[in-house]
């Protein structure tokens, strides 16, 4: 059984799905199986470089870090430290990216949530006494006569209120989304008709806009307003990304059970320093904006059971938005 043991253990370590070092008392690391290799992002020759005592923190038996694979997809690996006999150890390295995107989900559906009771509670609070003032200055407004040089200033107090309530209908929209309303509709003609809306503003911008669609019908389950509703604030969001006029494409793609729908932009793309807040509601690096645009379209994303993700770089941004033909309620 030993003999046996023997025979095959270096091909059993070879074949693992977690990655396996073994590395000499002084920390130094002698033998990496593929999925190690893999992990690192090194070759074999590169082994003589890795110490483990610098991995760990003293007397530390367990990290999470963060890699670069060769595709430079980032990766986040637990390596858990093992003491053998004779002051040896072994690295077991297991790759939790899933799990770790999984407890970010969570934790930003979480602060969306307890973010969205609180809007909504400071928007009841403005909006009762802003009713209030329209109705006292609309009362006002027909006291006066029309020639009155003080109508334009009660008129121009009327116009900001209306705007204002605009702005916590969208608190609203944050705080509590409206039911999905799902149906069958057609996903190439719910994005025609959005490309279509935000037209004037690509115009605006110097923006070319582009469409690329698959060929006959692709047909979902789903609630086209609020789909709408998602893609105007991708589109707008990726006009107003080309300063200095662009190209945005929109893709659509079938993926059997599922639907991508691509946008991509080739503006200067969005800083490293802010790329993991741009769903956050109220982060916006927009003078007059209140940042809830992309954290709405997160939501209702997720109300359909679908996914939305954006990759970036000095040529552009790409938002891809995946969508189940069927959701699921």
């Amino acid at each position: 059984m030993n003999d046996l043991l023997d025979t095959h253990a270096a091909e059993v370590l070879e074949v693992l799905s977690v990655g396996i070092m073994l590395a000499d008392e002084t920390g130094a690391v002698s033998y990496a199986n593929r999925a190690a290799l893999e992990c690192l992002c090194i070759e074999r020759e590169g082994l003589k470089e890795i110490n483990i005592r610098g991995m760990f923190r003293q007397n530390a038996g367990k990290k999470d870090i963060m890699l670069r694979t060769k595709g430079k997809d980032r990766i986040t690996v637990r390596l858990n430290r093992i003491t053998l006999s004779g002051g040896c150890s072994v690295v077991v390295l297991t790759d939790i990216t899933e799990i770790h995107q999984l407890e970010q989900e969570l934790l930003k559906m979480d602060k969306l949530a307890t973010v969205g009771e609180l809007t909504s509670g400071i928007a009841h609070e403005i909006r009762n006494p802003l009713a209030g003032i329209k109705t006292t200055a609309q009362a006002l407004k027909g006291e006066i006569p029309d020639n009155d040089h003080r109508v334009a200033y009660i008129s121009r107090i009327i116009v900001e209120i209306d705007r204002l309530n605009k702005l916590l209908l969208n608190f609203f929209d944050f705080a509590k989304p409206k039911d999905l309303n799902v149906q069958a509709c057609d996903l190439k003609r719910v994005i025609e008709d959005t490309v279509f809306l935000m037209q004037d503003s690509a115009l605006r911008n110097h923006v070319q806009v582009m469409e690329f669609y698959p060929p006959g019908q692709i047909s979902i389950r789903a609630d086209s307003d609020l789909l709408q509703q998602v893609l105007m604030n991708v589109f707008i969001n990726a006009v107003q990304a080309m300063h200095s006029g662009g190209r945005m494409e929109v893709h659509l793609a079938d993926k059997g059970s599922q639907v991508e729908i691509i946008v991509k932009d080739t503006g200067k793309g969005i800083p490293e320093n802010i790329r993991n807040r741009i769903f956050d509601p109220f982060f916006t690096t927009k003078p007059k904006g209140i940042g809830l645009g992309l954290s709405i379209s997160y939501r209702l994303v997720k109300m359909h059971s679908g996914n939305i993700s954006f990759a970036t770089g000095p040529r552009g941004t790409t938002f891809t938005i995946t969508l189940p033909k069927e959701v699921a309620m």
